[in-house]
């Protein structure tokens, strides 16, 4: 009778990079480019369906007696975790199995290192269905978790999804099957794991996979396949110079949602229309792909070129980059390095959830030790060129959202008051030096209300300064 740890200890042992178990056939490992079978007794249809049902459990084996594969990653004791592989039927099933990574030398799997971000992605037709009816709907995000209905979100509520299939299926598997073997191993450790992927004639997408306490849930936005320009997302023209600085760091700043991936990817297409540059840029996942223009832009996702962002940061800086994009600072050693970047002759563009402008310096600085904090002081004075804030408002005519903004642009008394750690004192700068391209969110909230984008009860929900508000609404 076969054994399943003993076979897994023959793949280590002769160090093969696949196990391979198929019903009437013995078992067979892959080593390098050779295949050889075992001299072991054929795989019978009992034992592979107990194996198979063993390391599946009952949703991933509902998804298999549904028609579809399903891979996820599984940890065996002693052994280490493996990256499993269930298809054919439920009543012959084949398992392939690789053995994972030893992630405590290298964190990428090196298959996955010259991939694309589209590699490894199969998307089962019921969410392409999900998909195109989400974008007939204009939803900007669909929500899809076990137990629970799935949710479209639409001009910033959420709606339920009638008629799709995907209502009726666990989502582990759904999501598996979509990912590479990083991100299942990712998934299967408990993080959640970020993925970008494009269905032909429906669109592009990003998709976040997590676990929660029902269960895993999956969290999709729809992308526009075109990348946006300024005009696309009426913001003001003036942020097109924030692209000019031939150094510093440029900050984008808001709450998940607010839309700062697409003005980044706006002001990155500025760049790559109009000067001849090196970009590289480094996203969680990649969302938008640039297009060859007059700029060589060279993308990388973390997770499959590059295994972090201070990772990408750090070899960036010896690849002779102009512009440097980091998707998200989230750690004291990318902020760290971006502030080095910056500081180094490279205009470095990032993102910071931070809800204002003036806030975003002490956001950065609180991630270091107190002994630290001082120098990065000194070092944002000098190396910060602008701080971009945004939001998405309700549009007046119920057609969708628009971006309001704040704006600072860095001069000797912004440096001076982030040096002595005084960013209360900054709005007022703002307020009063509208002709260096600085304003607040009030400011900009009365002039889209002004226009009838918005209604005056919206802006007076965002603004945080009714008085201010009033003031601007009435100048």
């Amino acid at each position: 009778m076969l054994d399943l740890e003993t076979l897994l200890r023959q793949l280590q042992r002769r160090e093969a990079s696949e196990l391979r178990l198929v019903c009437g056939r013995s078992p067979m490992l892959i080593v390098g480019n050779t295949a050889s079978r075992l001299d072991l007794p054929v795989v019978e249809a009992p034992w592979i369906k107990e194996v198979a049902r063993q390391l599946m459990g009952p949703d991933r084996e509902e998804a298999l007696t549904q028609g579809y594969s399903v891979s996820f990653a599984y940890n065996w004791p002693e052994l280490g975790s493996f990256d499993m592989q269930v298809s054919g039927s439920s009543d012959a099933p084949q398992v392939s199995v690789r053995p994972q990574i030893d992630r405590a030398g290298m964190t990428l799997d090196p298959s996955a290192l010259a991939a694309g971000p589209e590699s490894g992605l199969d998307v089962p037709p019921p969410l392409v269905e999900a998909l195109k009816a989400a974008v007939g709907m204009g939803a900007s995000d669909i929500h899809l978790g076990d137990g629970d209905p799935p949710m479209a979100r639409v001009d910033g509520l959420l709606c339920p999804m009638q008629g799709v299939r995907v209502a009726t299926m666990p989502v582990r598997p759904l999501v598996e099957v979509m990912l590479t073997a990083v991100g299942r191993r990712r998934l299967a450790d408990g993080g959640a794991v970020d993925f970008s992927f494009s269905l032909e004639g429906v669109g592009r997408f990003r998709g976040n996979a997590y676990r929660a306490v029902k269960g895993y849930n999956l969290a999709i936005r729809t992308l526009p396949e075109r990348i946006p320009t300024l005009e696309d997302l009426r913001l003001p023209r003036a942020l097109a110079e924030l692209t000019e600085f031939p150094n510093g760091l440029v900050l984008f700043a808001g709450p998940t949602g607010s839309g700062k991936s697409a003005t980044m990817a706006a002001l990155v297409q500025h760049i790559n229309r109009t000067r001849p540059v090196h970009i590289i840029t480094l996203e969680d996942p990649i969302e938008f792909v640039h297009p060859r223009h007059r700029a060589v832009v060279r993308q990388r996702e973390v997770g499959v070129h590059v295994a972090s962002f201070a990772d990408g940061l750090r070899d960036a800086l010896r690849e002779d980059p102009d512009v440097i994009l980091v998707g998200e600072m989230r750690d004291l050693e990318t902020i760290s390095l971006a502030i080095t970047a910056a500081e180094t002759g490279h205009l470095v563009l990032s993102t910071l959830h931070a809800n204002r402008a003036f806030s975003a310096m002490d956001r950065m600085v609180d991630v270091f030790p107190e002994h630290r904090q001082a120098q990065t002081r000194i070092q944002l004075s000098e190396s910060l060129r602008a701080v971009v804030a945004q939001r998405l408002i309700p549009q007046a005519d119920g057609s969708g959202r628009i971006a309001a903004l704040e704006v600072l642009r860095n001069n000797h008394a912004v440096a001076h008051n982030i040096r002595e750690q005084r960013a209360a004192q900054i709005p007022s700068i703002m307020q009063t030096h509208r002709e260096q391209g600085m304003w607040v969110f009030e400011r900009h909230l009365a002039a889209l209300a002004r226009k009838g984008l918005i209604t005056v009860e919206v802006a007076k929900i965002y603004a945080a300064d009714q008085t201010l508000l009033e003031t601007y609404m009435q100048s």
